[in-house]
């Protein structure tokens, strides 16, 4: 009795050490994903709610998601993501000529816009909650946190189009040398949704949106606030380290 009470102890711990592993989601985990931005400006300037249109741009990004609890985890991320916004020029003078008069409106068919293309390195801390949808092999999660954009470049471009050559033009110049103060730190808060599937046993494939509110002024020469919106479906692949 003593010889097999000696040899259980070794044996149930080998049977703990060679069961299979926890699911992808119960272990820290690494993200790689890529995306679209649907991105615009936002402002407070008076009467200029609506001169700002959203631009389609790109998002890549890396994610660690360190769990807390078999329910709960912290996602820390870095990503590239582009960002700015569509100036309605036309719509501008529109408006000035509104409210001064003088404003003649070009011909039909004529557009004058300004792109506004800044390009971000976006760090984040999310809390994350993860809930099951269908069984082992597909769940669910929320996210919400802060998020700290450091600018990386940024572009303005002038448009004239719907006119006939010569008239016609498009110049793209650098923020700084066409003197368009942007700052250069963006914070905000993100929030997100998104739906994690298992491919394999150590790997799940993710889909997601992640919407991001422009907390900081963004520009001091608007005639009040500038601020980013910015709305991210992405996929990716999510793997196992730890």
């Amino acid at each position: 009795m003593q010889r097999f009470s000696t040899l259980l102890g070794p044996a149930l711990l080998t049977a703990v050490l060679l069961a299979p592993g926890a699911p992808v989601r119960a272990q820290t985990t690494l993200s790689l994903t890529g995306g679209v931005n649907r991105t615009s400006l936002s402002t407070d300037a008076d009467g200029a709610s609506s001169v700002f249109e959203s631009l389609t741009r790109m998002s890549i990004g890396l994610a660690a998601t360190l769990p807390v609890s078999d329910h709960f985890g912290l996602q820390l991320g870095g990503r590239y993501v582009q960002k700015g916004g569509r100036l309605d020029v036309l719509g501008v003078l529109g408006m000035m000529g509104d409210m001064f008069g003088g404003f003649e409106e070009m011909p039909p068919g004529a557009s004058f816009d300004a792109d506004y293309e800044m390009d971000y390195v976006e760090l984040s801390a999310l809390a994350r909650v993860e809930f099951p949808l269908s069984g082992d092999r597909v769940s669910g999660h929320l996210l919400a946190g802060p998020a700290l954009g450091l600018q990386s470049s940024c572009e303005g471009v002038a448009r004239l189009s719907g006119l006939d050559e010569p008239a016609a033009f498009n110049v793209r110049t650098d923020c700084d040398e066409g003197e368009l103060n942007f700052q250069k730190i963006d914070f905000g808060l993100a929030a997100g949704a998104g739906i994690d599937i298992g491919l394999t046993d150590s790997i799940d494939a993710s889909l997601g949106l992640l919407y991001t509110l422009g907390l900081s002024n963004v520009s001091w020469d608007a005639g009040g606030s500038l601020k980013h919106r910015a709305l991210t479906v992405q996929a990716g692949l999510v793997l196992p380290i730890g």
